[in-house]
């Protein structure tokens, strides 16, 4: 694969933003955001990228991930202290309220920690976390199920936003739904499904308080489209620039192109409990039929590295797995149906390929597989679903062949690999619906570890082990390429994917 950026050094920004004191005036008081798809919730109940960039803005998590340095900084705890392996005593900051008047206290952690630890669209950030004990209106202790290395890397992650538990439990959780209450920046004040999501300045906010009062998100699924809502001022933020937008942005003075490399990667994934699909010598043959190099180039051009592994190499804990037993990256049709015809499919057979409508790049990569294994026999045909449809189908197993990301949110290589590929995260996450309890045994070993070294060797082994087993087919590790409005200020790229616009201004 192509080498990766190197990370930035602290305070430095690869697309060249230098942040700026929190303003305390702007030209402009609001930032309109054109994305290919909207929230799914805005109360933990899905584990998505547009949720969570959203939720972001309503939550406040009891740490905060520095996405410069990779570290973990205080934010509504303040000071914590890990008694043993299983055990974080925790304190909270002082004088924090919610939107609706309500104080923070460690109850509302409690509840709120308690309530993700059980929710199975957030097992995968809270599923190792036991209970929550309180000690004191700003005390509590969370424990652990089993040894967890990185816990505070979870607790950052917007799925582990804080609500208040009073609150909650007065009006039920579908009211909560619709009208969230956080201690973040910002307020819901409209959402309107299938076309946008409005938040306003939380005045109460404990931190600095903005000076955009509202931020919009609006649902714009072709990618030239959103382009052309930053170009005409319609828009002030342009999400996933199109391959072939990207010089016509770079060379447009009325919009500023930004990009970063991402804690992402895209993928081909397989439904491995699908008749077809369910043995690995098949899924090895489809690796060996495919030119992976040749797709990530006409998908995606240069935004972006080839894929060479489930991780992107920014994320601790990446090797480079570089295929050998599941085919070259160029492509080899001859090896491809040798293993066809050992795994009992000499003829090959009829399948399907599921993309999520709106992401131009997924559709052409589905059509290129679709392509690349007709000669070898497999005939697919290529499906658009609409975006919470495609989650919620594949969530529950009704696909085959797939085409979808995953951000490694954490920069940890545990929460690259285990929701993805642990036998007991079928459904929201291991979508591939993979189980191999070799690869089980190492996940478990690799979370419970605390000697980084052995760590790495963990992580290196099993990333070989998903290679082998092929359940996933890597096309490419992230890049964000974002236009913007030329007079936006402090826009800087998450890597993670949960921008942020608290602290945006316009000159």
């Amino acid at each position: 694969g192509q080498p990766a950026d190197p990370a930035p050094a602290p305070g430095t920004y690869p697309d060249g933003v230098t942040m700026l004191p929190h303003p305390t005036a702007t030209t402009q008081d609001s930032v309109t955001i054109a994305t290919a798809s909207l929230a799914v919730s805005l109360m933990h109940w899905s584990n998505d990228a547009p949720s969570a960039h959203v939720s972001r803005h309503l939550y406040d998590t009891l740490v905060n991930m520095n996405y410069d340095t990779f570290e973990i900084e205080p934010n509504l705890a303040v000071s914590w202290n890990f008694i043993d392996a299983q055990t974080v005593s925790m304190v909270l900051r002082e004088g924090v309220i919610f939107s609706n008047g309500d104080p923070l206290t460690a109850y509302d952690v409690q509840f709120s920690i308690d309530r993700a630890a059980d929710n199975p669209h957030a097992a995968a950030i809270t599923g190792m976390i036991s209970h929550v004990t309180v000690q004191g209106t700003y005390e509590f202790t969370v424990h652990l199920l089993e040894n967890f290395s990185p816990i505070l890397r979870h607790l950052a992650h917007p799925m582990a936003g804080i609500l208040p538990r009073d609150h909650y439990l007065e009006v039920g959780h579908d009211a909560f739904g619709l009208a969230p209450v956080g201690t973040g920046p910002y307020m819901l004040s409209n959402w309107v499904s299938g076309d946008r999501v409005e938040l306003v300045v939380n005045p109460n906010h404990w931190g600095p308080i903005p000076v955009v009062q509202t931020i919009t998100w609006r649902e714009v699924p072709d990618p030239s489209s959103r382009l052309m809502a930053v170009q005409t001022g319609e828009a002030d933020v342009a999400l996933g620039v199109a391959v072939a937008d990207i010089p016509v942005a770079a060379a447009d003075p009325s919009v500023r192109l930004l990009r970063r490399q991402t804690l992402g990667t895209d993928y081909l994934g397989f439904n491995c409990e699908a008749p077809y699909l369910y043995s690995p010598l098949v899924r090895r043959a489809i690796a060996y039929a495919l030119d992976t190099t040749a797709i990530f180039n006409a998908a995606w051009g240069d935004n972006g590295y080839v894929g060479v592994g489930p991780l992107s190499s920014i994320v601790w804990g990446f090797a480079n797995t570089q295929p050998y037993n599941t085919g070259s990256q160029a492509g080899n049709e001859a090896r491809a149906r040798e293993l066809l015809a050992e795994a009992g499919y000499p003829d090959g057979f009829n399948s399907t390929i599921w993309f999520n409508t709106g992401n131009t790049m997924r559709q052409d990569v589905a059509e290129m597989v679709a392509a690349a294994l007709r000669p070898i026999g497999i005939e697919l045909e290529v499906q658009g679903l609409e975006w919470s449809d495609y989650l919620a189908r594949t969530e529950i197993g009704e696909h085959d062949m797939f085409i979808l990301g995953w951000t490694t949110v954490t920069g940890d290589a545990d929460y690259g690999l285990h929701p993805l590929f642990h036998s007991t995260m079928h459904g929201p996450n291991n979508r591939s619906r993979f189980t191999y309890y070799p690869l089980d045994e190492l996940l478990d070993r690799g979370r419970a570890e605390t000697d980084p070294a052995i760590r790495l060797e963990i992580y290196y082994e099993a990333q070989q082990m998903i290679r082998d087993q092929a359940p996933q087919i890597f096309l490419r590790q992230g890049q964000e390429a974002m236009a913007i409005n030329p007079a936006m200020r402090n826009m800087v790229i998450n890597p993670a994917g949960h921008h942020y616009y608290g602290r945006v201004w316009f000159e």
